[in-house]
């Protein structure tokens, strides 16, 4: 993060409050905030995916949150989903997040409108100047056949990225959520299509892909756990 690298945030916020401060990847947290009082709070093996701004996923493994050697574990959204696609902000070309984020979308949705592919985003765009994932979302939900369409070629590439995942890591869950979860059903069911048909049934014969139960909330759920983890200690 330009202008952030190696900034000391923990210190100088436990400076200016006087208390300790936790600081953790947001998709970490709305994962933690999932496992404590949304869907997955039976499930000790989970990926919990948010699509946003960015895509990234949260990495559970028996019960702990897995970030890797550097803390940038389950970065989902800089694996190639497309060898000649656009160029990311990370500099390669092709990345997941690159072909379906919330910027992405609101991209292709301009595109879409400006080439006259679709009625309905063509008059929402001269009304509004621009148009965000939420003009898809309404689109799709409406039946344009243009923002279905782009609703599901996303699901198809976060399936492909997450079909590999499931083959690696064999998890008892996987949860999607973030701004683009508004996409709803149309979205999830193809991320369900594309992971059931490409991964082994022995590793998707139990394996349930569904929307956060917490939504918007699951990361002020996860950063209270994680304050209080490190205020009084971990359950036993």
């Amino acid at each position: 993060m330009p202008g952030w690298d190696r900034h000391p945030v923990r210190d100088v916020l436990a400076g200016e409050h006087g208390c300790p401060v936790a600081v953790d990847n947001d998709v970490n947290v709305m994962t933690l905030g999932e496992q404590h009082s949304g869907i997955a709070r039976t499930v000790d093996n989970l990926i919990f995916v948010k699509i946003g701004s960015g895509i990234g996923c949260g990495v559970q493994i028996e019960g702990r949150i897995y970030r890797g050697a550097a803390g940038c574990a389950g970065d989902i959204g800089h694996i190639q989903a497309e060898a000649d696609g656009p160029v990311c902000s990370c500099g390669n070309t092709g990345c997941l997040e690159a072909l379906f984020s919330g910027e992405a979308l609101g991209r292709q949705a301009e595109a879409a409108a400006k080439a006259g592919d679709s009625v309905l985003l063509a008059e929402q765009l001269e009304a509004k100047g621009a148009l965000t994932v939420r003009d898809v979302a309404d689109g799709a939900a409406a039946g344009d056949a243009v923002c279905i369409g782009m609703v599901r070629a996303g699901g198809r590439r976060v399936g492909q990225v997450l079909a590999g995942l499931v083959s690696f890591m064999n998890p008892s869950m996987i949860v999607i959520g973030g701004d683009l979860a508004a996409l709803g059903h149309i979205l999830l069911a193809e991320i369900r299509s594309v992971v059931y048909q490409r991964s082994l049934p022995l590793a998707t014969g139990s394996l349930p892909i569904v929307m956060s139960e917490l939504g918007a909330r699951a990361g002020v759920v996860g950063a209270a756990v994680l304050a209080s983890e490190l205020a009084f200690g971990r359950p036993a």
